[in-house]
């Protein structure tokens, strides 16, 4: 994601400049044909122009607002992660009553599954291999038993609800308070699902391949419009017209799709390192590993 309101143009344009490109080379083309071999018959009638631009901006209004919306639900379920995992531990420090030796055993593996189970759900989201940075806060026996499941985010969640299961069949945990408890794995067992949902729910392709034929429709008829009232000028205009609708366009496709790695994308990996520093401070571990900065204008 990224973490500052100034980048390069060349990150603005990398994505669209081939498209760009073409629609003004195109447009250059249709200026010579009308003007140096009187092809005047490539004049288009500006007011349908006009429709068709109005009914694009509001299909590419549409588009944004629905990828916007997918992007933004995104963000709240992780920061529902980040504030219930520490409510997880911070209640687990609470309500755990028993011997301080035994108590602190409890708690720093339920810590350390919470931020396996942070790592395993990032990695799950972006197809990457779900046990990296993972596996170095679970046992070998918990290792094994995760890797038996197609869902390691799942099953690390079991693992946990085991832990507060074991500690409340042991007297250590007050009804009410493991009720708190199992609220805030609800919780998380919830975001998850919500992460989950987006994942996996495509954007409608029709809709899709609706916008980008229109948009192809438009810059096609766009500089037939406008070579006869303005002549050359259409050239940059038809430039700077597609260059908005293009750029809109692809702001809208990176944005539906927000745990796909891209530079928009939400910074799991930091919000899981996030987590883990603060959790393993609520239990004063001895090792606390560095923030993860800022590379190149963003965060991962």
């Amino acid at each position: 994601m990224y973490v500052k309101e100034v980048f390069s143009i060349w990150r603005l344009l990398k994505g669209i400049w081939p498209g760009v490109l073409a629609v003004t080379a195109y447009a250059a083309i249709v200026f010579y044909l009308y003007q140096y071999h009187q092809w005047h018959f490539l004049v288009f009638p500006l007011s349908i122009i006009s429709i068709v631009g109005t009914a694009l901006s509001l299909l590419l209004g549409f588009r944004t607002n629905s990828a916007y919306d997918r992007w933004w639900e995104a963000r709240k379920s992780w920061g529902a992660i980040v504030n219930d995992s520490r409510t997880l531990i911070r209640q687990s420090l609470a309500f755990i009553k028993t011997e301080p030796e035994e108590q602190k055993e409890i708690v720093q593996n339920i810590t350390h599954l919470q931020i396996a189970w942070c790592y395993a759900l990032c990695n799950s989201l972006r197809r990457d291999p779900v046990l990296v940075s993972a596996n170095l806060h679970l046992s070998e026996q918990e290792l094994e038993f995760v890797s038996r499941h197609d869902n390691i985010p799942n099953a690390i969640l079991f693992l946990i609800q085991q832990r507060v299961n074991d500690a409340y069949d042991k007297g250590y945990l007050h009804p009410l308070f493991f009720q708190n408890i199992d609220d805030t794995l609800g919780r998380l067992c919830d975001a998850m699902g919500q992460c989950e949902r987006i994942k996996n729910t495509i954007f409608p392709t029709q809709y899709s391949f609706f916008v980008h034929f229109i948009i192809f429709l438009f810059t096609l008829i766009l500089p037939m419009g406008l070579i006869d009232s303005i002549g050359r000028i259409a050239i940059p205009i038809t430039f700077l017209i597609s260059f908005l609708f293009f750029y809109v366009e692809g702001i809208s496709y990176v944005m539906q799709s927000p745990f796909e790695g891209n530079h928009n994308d939400i910074p799991m990996t930091s919000l899981s390192r996030t987590i883990e520093i603060n959790l393993l401070q609520l239990i004063e571990a001895p090792l606390i590993p560095d923030k993860i900065l800022p590379k190149d204008g963003y965060i991962m």
